[in-house]
């Protein structure tokens, strides 16, 4: 029910912008990922996602971030996550080419994942509380925007290689993502949808890499401003198991 929700209104809300709006701001970005996870225990871990994004492809900063998460395992096919994002963007779509505005972010999370075949499939469902900085212009003032942001993803990812993703194993990944935001300063519900395709490698058991394509519609969520941006990204992910392996032969 609660993706159907979100998918109607989005849908909704995305018809008539693109009905009240004819003028649609393109451009190509690059977005660099590391992601680092520690495993603490069997079904607690922690991470931290650092990114950083350039529009015009590297001309210019976009964005840059950093977000501290914890992870739960609840299951060997669901895990909840918590945590918090730091973000500084810039304001070029508001004509502030230099000006990086700050936010701070809550951020939850649950994944759900499931087999079919051989190809892996994520449901992802994520809230984000959102305390964005007050600016005039492009000047810091005192005080945030609130607004609270839904997602829901859907990911699939084939092994070419292996039947499952394990090491060496080279694999085909795609995706569909969809966002909505609500709040008082929030005039537009629709907030974007990103949609790619990639392919990755998984070098040893903790550690892969990936490189993907990504189409990103969306609207400011205080103007009429619709933009498209090509991306094109490239992913590292590396985990670090620090449980204590059980030594099976002092038993013996």
């Amino acid at each position: 029910m609660y993706k159907k929700i979100l998918l109607l209104m989005a849908i909704i809300v995305s018809v008539d912008s693109f009905a009240q709006s004819k003028n649609i701001y393109h451009d190509n970005f690059i977005w660099t990922q590391y992601v680092i996870k520690g495993q603490f225990a069997k079904k607690w871990s922690a991470s931290l996602d650092i990114g950083y994004r350039s529009h015009n492809y590297a001309d210019k900063v976009a964005q840059y971030y950093v977000r501290p998460f914890i992870t739960y395992q609840i299951s060997s096919k669901v895990n909840v996550l918590a945590g918090y994002a730091y973000f500084e963007s810039s304001q070029y779509l508001n004509g502030y080419q230099n000006f990086m505005r700050p936010e701070n972010r809550l951020v939850q999370r649950l994944t759900v994942t499931q087999n079919v075949g051989r190809v892996e499939i994520k449901h992802r469902y994520r809230i984000e509380e959102r305390f964005i900085r007050n600016a005039k212009k492009d000047v810091l003032v005192n005080g945030s925007a609130f607004s609270v942001r839904l997602a829901y993803q859907i990911y699939a990812a084939l092994p070419l290689n292996n039947t499952k993703i394990k090491e060496k194993t080279v694999f085909l990944f795609a995706f569909n993502e969809l966002f909505v935001s609500f709040g008082k300063n929030i005039f537009n519900n629709f907030d974007q949808n990103r949609l790619a395709g990639g392919v990755g490698y998984q070098f040893t058991k903790g550690l892969s890499a990936n490189m993907y394509y990504q189409n990103i519609y969306g609207q400011q969520s205080s103007s009429s401003k619709i933009y498209a941006y090509n991306t094109f990204g490239v992913t590292i992910n590396q985990t670090i198991d620090f449980t204590k392996k059980e030594d099976t032969s002092a038993k013996n």
